[in-house]
C-alpha cells in the first residue's frame, strides 16, 4: 500500500478499510473511556507534578527558594527537582487558579500528542486528508491508552511537551538557523533530552547541535540571572544529581540503574551497560535516520534516554509514541503485516490497562503488576527489555533491509548487462 503524493488524489491514502473508517471511532473510545474513568476516579484530575511546577512558580515569584521544601510543606516528598529555568518556564501558572491550570494543562497535553502524531506522519510524506486523519485519530486513541501517556496525564507531567519540542525541532520541514532550539530548551527543563544532541552530531549537523548546546547554555545562564542562589544549589552543589529526592521506593526507578541496584548487581556494571546501550541506540538511531526513518531514530534516542538515566519514572517513556508512529505509518500505509503485529504488541505490553480499582486511583499497566519474588523486582525494568527489543529488531531490520537493497542493485546490473549484451 502506497501513499498518493501527487495529483488530484492527495486525499485518498491507501489505508485499509477498517482504518479509514475505524480510526475516528477509535480515538473517540478512547476519549469516552478516558471520561468514564475521570469521573468515576476525580483523583485523576488533581495532577498532583503539575501542581508541584505550579508550587515552584509561585515560590520563584515570590523569592523563596526552590529545593528546601516541597509541595505539602514536608522536605522529603513532592519536590520539586528539575533545573530553575524550569520554574521560569512555570511562572504562568502561578497567575491562574488551581482548577484553571488543570483543565488547560489536560486541553493542552490532548493539543500536543495531537501535533506530535500529525507532525510524524507528514513527516513520513502522508498527505494532508482523510487519509491522514483516519490514521492519526487511531494512533492518537491507541497511543492516549499507553501508560506512560496516561499516567502523563494523571499527574500534569512535562512529558508530552520534552515530546513535542523534540519531534517539531527535528522533524522542521525545512533546516533552518533555528534548527536545535527545541532540543536545547527540552533539555533545559529536564536534562535527558540532551542526548539528542549527541545524535544531532552523529547524523553531521553540527550546526543543528552547536544551537542546541548555546541554547541548553542560555537556559542555564537565565536560571543564574533570575535565581541565582538556586541555580548555585542545583548546578554546583549537585541537586542535579540527587536521586534520593525523588523517590526512595526502589520499584519506581524504570532505568537500567534501577534495575540493576533491585537486583543488587554492580552500580558500576549499571552504568557502562547505560551507556553502551545509549550509544547503540545513538549509532541504530543515526543508520535509521539516513535510511529515511527519522520518527523511528527519535523513539530509540528518546528510549534511550529514560533507559540511560540514573533514574526513570514509567512515565518519562513516552518515548514509545513515535514508535508506534512509525510501526502504524508502515502497517496502515505500506502494508506490513510485520510492523502491525509489531505495533500491537508493544501497546499491548505498554497499554494502561487496569490492574486494580483500590483506592482513590486505579492501578494500571505492566509495572503496577507485583507477583511475588524476583519477578516483583525485574518487572519495573519491563520498559527497557522492551528497549532492547525495539533496538535489536530495529538493528535487524536495517540490516536485512539494506543486504536486499544490495542484493536488488547487483540483480539490477546484471540484467542491464544482459540487455545490453543481447542488443549487442
Amino acid at each position: 500500500m502506497t501513499t498518493q503524493t501527487t495529483g488530484n488524489d492527495e486525499d485518498n491514502t491507501n489505508l485499509t478499510r477498517w482504518v479509514s473508517r475505524g480510526g475516528p471511532a477509535v480515538a473517540v473510545l478512547a476519549l469516552v473511556a478516558y471520561v468514564v474513568a475521570y469521573s468515576h476516579w476525580p483523583m485523576l484530575r488533581m495532577q498532583v507534578d503539575l501542581m508541584v511546577y505550579r508550587f515552584a512558580a509561585e515560590r520563584l515569584l515570590a523569592g523563596l527558594d526552590l529545593y528546601s521544601t516541597g509541595l505539602t510543606g514536608n522536605h522529603h516528598e513532592l519536590l520539586f527537582i528539575y533545573p530553575p529555568f524550569a520554574a521560569i518556564c512555570a511562572a504562568p501558572l502561578a497567575l491562574l487558579n488551581d482548577a484553571d491550570v488543570r483543565w488547560l494543562w489536560l486541553l493542552g497535553a490532548v493539543v500536543a500528542l495531537i501535533y506530535a502524531i500529525g507532525r510524524m506522519l507528514r513527516s513520513m510524506g502522508l498527505p494532508t486528508g482523510p487519509g491522514l486523519y483516519s490514521l492519526a485519530a487511531l494512533l492518537a486513541g491507541v497511543i492516549a491508552w499507553l501508560e506512560p501517556i496516561r499516567l502523563t496525564a494523571e499527574l500534569g507531567q512535562i512529558n508530552l511537551v520534552l515530546l513535542v519540542l523534540v519531534v517539531a525541532d527535528l522533524l522542521a520541514a525545512k533546516r533552518s538557523r533555528w534548527s536545535g532550539v527545541g532540543i536545547g530548551l527540552a533539555a533545559g527543563i529536564k536534562l535527558t533530552p540532551a542526548l539528542f544532541i549527541v545524535y544531532l552530531l552523529v547524523t553531521r549537523r553540527i550546526r543543528a547541535a552547536a544551537v542546541a548546546t548555546a541554547t541548553f547554555g542560555a537556559t542555564v545562564g537565565l536560571g543564574f540571572a533570575f535565581a541565582p542562589a538556586d541555580s548555585v544549589t542545583f548546578w554546583l552543589r549537585g541537586r542535579f544529581d540527587d536521586v534520593n529526592r525523588i523517590s526512595h521506593d526502589p520499584l519506581a526507578n524504570t532505568s537500567v540503574r534501577g534495575l540493576f541496584l533491585r537486583m543488587h548487581w554492580s552500580p558500576t556494571l549499571a552504568t557502562v551497560v547505560a551507556v553502551a546501550l545509549a550509544a547503540g541506540a545513538i549509532v541504530v538511531a543515526a543508520i535509521a535516520y539516513r535510511h529515511g526513518h527519522a520518527v523511528l531514530a527519535i523513539a530509540l534516542v528518546g528510549m534511550a534516554s529514560a533507559a540511560a538515566s540514573p533514574f526513570s519514572w514509567s512515565h518519562h517513556w513516552v518515548w514509545f509514541a513515535p514508535l508506534v508512529v512509525h510501526l502504524g505509518h508502515r502497517a496502515f500505509v505500506l502494508g506490513s503485516r510485520a510492523a502491525a503485529a509489531a505495533m500491537w504488541s508493544v501497546t499491548a505490553v505498554m497499554g494502561g490497562w487496569i490492574v486494580s480499582v483500590a483506592g482513590d486511583t486505579p492501578q494500571a499497566g505492566l509495572l503496577s503488576l507485583r507477583p511475588g519474588g524476583v519477578w516483583t523486582q525485574i518487572l519495573p525494568g519491563a520498559y527497557v527489555f522492551v528497549f532492547i527489543a525495539a533496538l535489536a529488531c530495529t538493528a535487524g531490520w536495517l540490516w536485512w533491509s539494506r543486504r536486499d537493497t544490495g542484493r536488488l542493485s547487483r540483480l539490477r546490473a546484471h540484467d542491464l548487462h544482459d540487455v545490453e549484451r543481447a542488443h549487442a
